[in-house]
């Protein structure tokens, strides 16, 4: 019913086949990604052959929710990469339709929908729609006019097509503000988020809905769309620390700061004045940071702050915020070079898509030349890195027959507990002696422990999210083994038993004895009945 119209004259048996065709070529391309990516991150030109699909896109789409809705703890690995490719065209989707949004007369750019459309691109899973946050908000209007209505049944901001004409006087105005704060801040007890204020939630609209909580931005959007739907212009003010609104109380269009008071969404829609914002933020500020700003540059500011929290956090979860925020402001504005050699900075970091860091690093160079010294620090090591994977012969196997791995007690697969930190765990590598370098050992205290480096270590996925590195004599069996949260479990696992993982084609080719041991392992620990 989305995709068709009822008008239309449809050949459902060619449908059909497009579908079929679409699913198949999905499945297949789904397979081959965990052979071509699993020792790297996926690089968006690895979506290449997704984008010259010759089947409409939904068709695909339809296919990867399937396999996402496949049986809970089966097919891991088609999951894992149905979901970064899922991602990945949803994203492209909002990204075109964020630049259509630009590109429109200002009057036509809705603050609402423009972070919707921010909130869609940094979760390109959820099930948000602007459609969907409307509704939310006009059910928040509908209240606003019954408060309304008991205190001014003539009011105009009650009638049938409402907030299409703006109401002119000041006191009607306040009559609609003061409703609003009633609904908003004493009915359903909307509030700014002063214990989590950097818990990046705060800034998309769908979750300041469900949660009612946010920073001053999102609470200023919320608000004032709701007041513009009911007569009353709300201008958004870029303010520094703390954004806001402004309502005129003079001649409209002033330039006069003193003719407007000022709200604070994030303060319970309180009423400042000029003064009264300075003692908000502890400061003197000039005339110019009182002035209204456009969408693009509210926007802008949203991004902003997601981008702030993206650098706060170093977890691999942090920098995909980092990364989407960083696509939304280039986006926005292509050519500003503090921005593209964050970028280029950070794939560099994580070691993905080196041509593409190239490409970032010429047009840095094309549009300031003065940025020679870091642009030929990052293209040098870039191009290293590029020979460097050339050179690779292909994956390490390691067999425990070998002599060396005598003293590696564990297997991939395995369910285990950290005796000191009590984290639960499923290894997924292990190497039979620490491999890292000399500053690491230090700064894990390593040497501390009774064999030291000396013994194996386990590479383990964390039921928080993380990866760690984990000696031996600090791991012991879970008694009681569970699925691991994690989500790169599907990199390396295909399945989960109900007590231990199985590896993936690709991590069974690396570690090919272990699949056996693991099986035996588990038998002997878990015989007492437990399948």
């Amino acid at each position: 019913m989305k995709y068709y119209s009822h008008s239309d004259s449809v050949s459902w048996l060619e449908e059909y086949k497009a579908r079929h065709n679409a699913g198949l070529e999905a499945q297949r391309i789904v397979a081959s990604f965990s052979k071509r990516f699993f020792s790297e991150h996926v690089p968006c030109d690895g979506f290449s052959d997704i984008e010259t699909l010759g089947c409409p896109s939904h068709f695909f789409e339809d296919e990867l929710m399937c396999i996402l809705n496949m049986e809970g703890r089966k097919g891991l690995t088609w999951k894992y990469y149905a979901k970064k490719i899922l991602y990945f065209l949803r994203q492209q989707n909002i990204l075109k339709n964020l630049k259509e949004y630009l590109q429109r007369p200002t009057e036509r750019q809705s603050f609402l929908e423009g972070a919707v459309l921010i909130d869609q691109y940094c979760n390109p899973l959820s099930d948000i729609c602007l459609k969907s946050v409307q509704a939310q908000v006009d059910d928040i209007t509908d209240k606003v006019r019954k408060v309304l209505r008991t205190k001014n049944p003539r009011h105009p901001s009650l009638a049938s097509k409402a907030g299409e004409v703006l109401i002119p006087e000041v006191e009607l105005q306040r009559q609609v503000l003061d409703a609003m704060n009633c609904v908003l801040y004493e009915q359903l007890k909307y509030k700014g988020n002063e214990l989590d204020y950097y818990n990046s939630l705060n800034s998309y609209i769908h979750q300041v809905l469900i949660r009612r909580t946010g920073i001053p931005i999102s609470l200023s959007v919320l608000y004032l769309t709701i007041a513009r739907q009911l007569g009353v212009k709300l201008e958004p003010v870029n303010f520094p620390s703390h954004f806001l609104l402004r309502w005129c109380q003079g001649k409209e269009g002033s330039t006069d700061i003193f003719d407007y008071t000022y709200i604070d969404a994030f303060g319970k829609g309180k009423q400042l004045t000029v003064k009264e914002c300075e003692y908000l933020i502890g400061h003197h500020v000039t005339e110019e940071f009182y002035g209204v700003v456009t969408s693009k540059e509210v926007l802008q500011r949203m991004v902003g702050n997601l981008l702030n929290l993206g650098k706060r956090e170093s977890t691999d979860q942090s920098y995909q915020l980092l990364r989407d925020s960083l696509d939304l402001y280039l986006a926005m504005y292509p050519d500003n070079v503090q921005h593209l050699m964050l970028q280029a900075r950070l794939y560099f970091h994580l070691g993905i898509w080196p041509e593409k860091v190239l490409d970032i690093l010429q047009h840095i160079q094309a549009l300031d030349p003065s940025q020679h010294g870091a642009v030929g620090y990052l293209v040098q090591h870039t191009l290293e890195h590029i020979e460097r994977r050339k050179e690779e012969l292909g994956p390490e196997v390691k067999h425990r027959s070998d002599e060396k791995h005598k003293e590696v007690c564990f297997s991939i697969g395995l369910i285990m507990k950290h005796k000191r930190y009590g984290y639960n765990c499923v290894i997924y590598g292990w190497d039979p002696a620490c491999m890292m370098g000399h500053e690491w050992i230090r700064n894990m205290n390593v040497h501390s422990l009774p064999h030291g480096p000396h013994q194996p270590f386990y590479n383990v996925l964390v039921e928080d999210g993380s990866c760690r590195y984990a000696a031996q004599e600090n791991l012991e069996y879970n008694s009681e083994p569970r699925e691991i949260p994690h989500p790169d479990i599907g990199r390396y696992f295909s399945e989960f038993t109900g007590v231990h993982y199985l590896a993936n084609t690709e991590l069974e080719i690396r570690y090919p004895e272990d699949l056996e041991l693991t099986r035996a392992t588990v038998q002997k620990i878990y015989s007492s009945g437990k399948e």
